[in-house]
């Protein structure tokens, strides 16, 4: 049975295991951005562990919501919504190498569990082609009983999941805390590795592309993938 507990917020503050802690100023800082084999997998664990971090959040918020009878059903199914793509996103492949499933093995039923949940983000969220999301159209006919039948109207039923009960919720969050604690241990062994290929490299070359910084992309930059 896995820890469940973990304390409000603490999520942003566990995002900060990945740095380095220093005294200097912004000013003193001399960092040489990087992009070799070690580098790249240190950058794509650590966007696991914001992805993760904020899927707990986001769950912690909505069982909040659910425990306090807050009625509220767009903030709910935003949350949950959020919540689901984050965490499928770290099992996706494309610009990051994907975190998979088979981490869950040692939890009876993990895998199985973690595979319903990336159905539901790629069958309900993603793309509506599941019996979550229905919509039928009928014809209103007039009562049997009646001489005269006929089609009186018509009628459109609709319904939709809009997030999972308590259960549902807390076996994602146990999935999502159990990955980001593995990812963790990956990433600080991750950054040893880059830390030591990076030693190998001319300290003239670094010192000369020390000005790394992080850009905010305009809307141009919204079909592009990240680098």
């Amino acid at each position: 049975m896995l820890d469940t507990m973990l304390p409000a917020r603490l999520t942003q503050t566990l995002c900060g295991i990945f740095f380095l802690q220093s005294r200097m100023s912004t000013e003193e800082l001399f960092i040489a951005e990087v992009d070799y084999d070690e580098a790249r997998v240190t950058a794509d664990l650590m966007s696991y562990f914001q992805d993760l971090a904020f899927t707990i959040d986001a769950l912690d918020r909505l069982q909040q919501m659910i425990n306090d009878n807050v009625q509220d059903s767009v903030l709910s199914g935003s949350l949950w919504i959020a919540a689901l793509v984050s965490y499928a996103r770290c099992f996706s492949t494309g610009k990051r190498f994907g975190l998979s499933g088979e981490m869950f093995q040692s939890i009876e039923g993990g895998v199985e569990c973690h595979e319903y949940y990336m159905n539901l983000r790629n069958k309900h969220i993603a793309h509506s082609v599941n019996p979550f999301e229905q919509v039928v159209v009928g014809l209103m006919l007039s009562p049997p009983s009646n001489t005269e039948k006929k089609v009186e109207g018509i009628s459109v039923l609709s319904q939709r999941l809009l997030h999972l009960d308590s259960e549902g919720i807390q076996n994602l969050r146990r999935l999502s805390l159990t990955a980001l604690k593995i990812v963790e241990k990956q990433g600080k062994e991750s950054q040893d590795n880059a830390l030591e290929a990076g030693k190998k490299l001319s300290l003239d070359s670094l010192y000369a592309k020390a000005h790394p910084r992080t850009v905010t992309p305009g809307p141009e930059q919204a079909s592009k993938a990240r680098r």
